[in-house]
């Protein structure tokens, strides 16, 4: 067994989190595993081997960067067109889709009562948010970008951003356990006071309030489905026709931001010891996903780390051990 797998299973048997799905994928095969529990409260429930999680952020790569690198294969924009073209209500012409996609736009500010907004008053908060100082200066991580993303896709082609996501991601690749309104969701918390689980319904504030057009979060997936989107990803397989060419994806692995932020369109970008590029992912709910186009391996780890009461350091920390195992484990394979 590899050191990052049982670093992976010790989350579960050291009640870090109270189950665990992952996999190891390979060129030829694929490894997975479903360990632990479901729940604890209110009762001990087992882990079934097609639940679906809370995706959070990785909506982000798995859907919305999709749709968006579509819109560029058909023309529609480039990384570098301004945002203010279709957002009006930004008004810094600086701002471009790289900035957005690699979190270096700058775009920050408080918005008062956000979480009590109505849907409306939401996005238009978020569209006034001013350009900072940071402006393409060390990437800062922020849902906002995202959201912008989504917005203008769709603008671009008249549906939410949900409805795109499933009808030109998840349909063609035939995800089929990956939905926005899952059927089998792992909780992510617990109300002790009313001895009741918090399931099937996101966990990001902003993207319950926006519903079907928040482009940051609201996916949520099963195992097997994220294995085939992995698989995909990696030149693995594909269907016919693809949502994308591979000829789309793989520039995707090397640095996007300016100023070199070690950032690509929609991932974040790692490196194994040896300097191999490797798209990389989390999801605040617990889940990440790393790829290395190059060794051909991919990994995926789908947790419930908030469960019970949405606090969990410990596996943040744990989180980072384990993909940096996982990244030396590549350059010996």
């Amino acid at each position: 067994m590899r050191k990052s797998e049982k670093q992976i299973q010790r989350l579960v048997t050291a009640r870090v989190v109270p189950g665990v799905s992952y996999a190891y994928v390979h060129s030829f095969s694929t490894d997975t595993r479903v360990l632990g529990d479901l729940v604890w409260y209110p009762q001990t429930t087992p882990l079934g081997p097609n639940a679906q999680y809370d995706l959070a952020s990785l909506t982000k790569v798995v859907g919305t960067l999709t749709v968006f690198l579509q819109a560029v294969a058909e023309g529609r924009l480039t990384p570098d067109t301004p945002v203010a073209d279709f957002l009006p209500t930004v008004q810094d012409q600086r701002v471009t889709f790289r900035h957005l996609l690699t979190h270096t736009s700058g775009i920050a500010g408080y918005i008062p009562h956000r979480n009590a907004l109505p849907a409306p008053q939401l996005k238009e908060a978020l569209l006034r948010l001013p350009v900072t100082d940071a402006f393409a200066q060390k990437p800062v991580y922020s849902d906002t970008n995202l959201l912008f993303v989504g917005f203008v896709l769709e603008q671009l082609y008249g549906a939410p951003i949900h409805d795109l996501i499933t009808d030109r991601v998840l349909r063609p690749l035939g995800l089929s356990g990956a939905a926005f309104h899952p059927a089998r969701a792992v909780p992510t918390l617990y109300n002790a006071a009313a001895g009741t689980n918090f399931a099937g319904v996101v966990h990001d504030p902003k993207s319950r309030i926006l519903g079907d057009h928040s482009g940051s979060a609201g996916l949520f997936s099963d195992l097997p489905s994220l294995v085939r989107f992995v698989q995909w990803y990696l030149g693995q397989w594909a269907p016919v026709p693809a949502p994308l060419d591979q000829s789309v994806l793989l520039p995707l692995w090397q640095d996007w931001a300016p100023h070199h932020g070690q950032r690509s369109l929609g991932w974040d970008l790692r490196t194994t010891p040896a300097g191999t590029p490797v798209l990389y992912h989390t999801g605040f709910t617990g889940t990440f996903m790393a790829l290395d186009r190059k060794h051909q391996e991919g990994l995926i780890v789908l947790t419930n780390r908030i469960y019970p009461n949405g606090q969990n350091d410990r596996f943040l920390a744990d989180r980072e051990i384990i993909l940096n195992t996982w990244l030396a484990e590549c350059d010996r394979r």
